[in-house]
């Protein structure tokens, strides 16, 4: 075991860099748990949400859905365009976007843009699910247009006075942590690729080197001895990272990483430690300088973390850049995490969460093969020089 522990030697080296990134992000989670556990942040105690609404019908149907929800929220008129809803929604200036296009009073198709997350927002689908129905009911009865809109109103009017998104403190609390839950996952892609990259793929590189590879293959030491106590190294490495992670969601959100979403949200993590491995070896095999490893690292997590959603949610991304990503590990992990944090009661499609896992698994396996081939490339030139 050699070579195991010369590994584990060579991590110390390295180990203060990696442990900054750790360090960083769990300050920052540490200061967004801390405020968010204040008692004036988790008494929440109305309903009222800022909608941003987009009525291109303007009709009888548009103009009383509105209403309906302006006597429980906060509607503000928007453009259609991209860049208001991005800036609403990342200044979190609204809560939720409805759009209403031309036909919605023949149809009544409309669409939204949420916030992965935000518990809040299944309560707005609920309420304007409800009006609709309610309406389409009074119209199948008979009633005219004017008519099924007055008595919608009316039968939903002291309803909607009475309905409270959150009904206890308690009840706040635990949605509150979960939402952070999934905002400290949704993010950690970043983090967590960061700190195997910069932390491993130096120490792969340093066993890459000439001279070191030619006394390591003059020992008794095989190649695939090395490659397995390697591995090893990067299995110990990857999961004290994981570990640390897991420990401090434990630490700042409770009993909310024991929930299932919490559970699935953990298991979906996991996925990045062999990814992060895999591109190591990878980068290790170019033998590169610890200035180009920074470069490279940065390079990698940065795009992958912009265009999978890490840093903006898929949600907001245009049609052409998620066709790209799709090509990405990373933004089947973040399509994953925005399953979970928008599920209701804990109502959630498995069928399309394994599925991501799924999708995740062959890129990984695709990634150790490409490293496989490119590692004995490199052995068979070491060999010939």
């Amino acid at each position: 075991m050699q070579v195991f522990k010369a590994f584990l030697k060579t991590e110390k080296k390295f180990l203060p860099s990696t442990i900054l990134y750790f360090a960083i992000f769990s300050a920052i989670a540490f200061i967004a748990a801390y405020f968010d556990s204040k008692p004036e942040n988790s008494s929440f105690q109305t309903t009222a949400l800022e909608i941003g609404v987009i009525d291109e019908d303007g009709s009888d149907v548009s103009t009383a859905l509105k209403e309906y929800l302006s006597t429980m929220h906060t509607l503000t008129p928007l453009k259609n365009e991209k860049e208001v809803l991005l800036d609403r929604l990342f200044y979190r200036s609204s809560d939720y976007v409805l759009s209403l296009p031309k036909g919605f009073e023949e149809n009544f198709e409309y669409e939204t843009v949420q916030i992965p997350g935000i518990y809040t927002s299944a309560f707005i689908d609920r309420q304007i699910n409800s009006y609709l129905k309610t309406l389409k009911c009074y119209l199948s009865g008979g009633f005219s247009l004017d008519e099924a809109i007055q008595k919608t109103s009316a039968s939903l009017a002291a309803a909607a006075n009475q309905v409270e998104i959150l009904k206890t403190q308690t009840e706040t609390k635990t949605s509150s942590n979960l939402n952070m839950l999934f905002y400290y996952y949704q993010f950690l892609p970043y983090v967590l690729l960061s700190m195997i990259l910069t932390g491993l793929t130096p120490i792969l590189t340093t066993f890459w080197e000439k001279n070191l590879a030619k006394r390591i293959s003059c020992s008794s030491t095989s190649l695939f001895s090395r490659n397995l106590q390697l591995s090893l190294g990067s299995i110990v490495f990857c999961l004290f990272v994981w570990l640390l992670f897991l420990l401090a969601s434990g630490i700042f959100y409770g009993d909310s990483i024991l929930t299932k979403q919490g559970i699935l949200c953990v298991g979906n993590s996991f996925l990045l430690l062999p990814l992060g491995v895999s591109i190591s070896l990878i980068l290790s095999s170019f033998s590169p300088s610890p200035n180009a490893v920074s470069m490279a690292t940065n390079v990698i997590c940065l795009s992958m973390s912009f265009l999978c959603g890490v840093f903006i949610p898929q949600q907001l991304l245009g049609k052409e850049v998620l066709a790209f990503s799709k090509f990405l590990p990373v933004y089947w992990q973040i399509n994953n995490n925005d399953l979970i944090s928008s599920s209701v009661n804990g109502m959630l499609d498995m069928a399309k969460y394994w599925k991501n896992i799924g999708i995740q698994a062959l890129y990984i396996g695709a990634l150790f093969s490409i490293a496989l081939v490119l590692s004995k490339i490199k052995n068979a030139k070491q060999k010939e020089v």
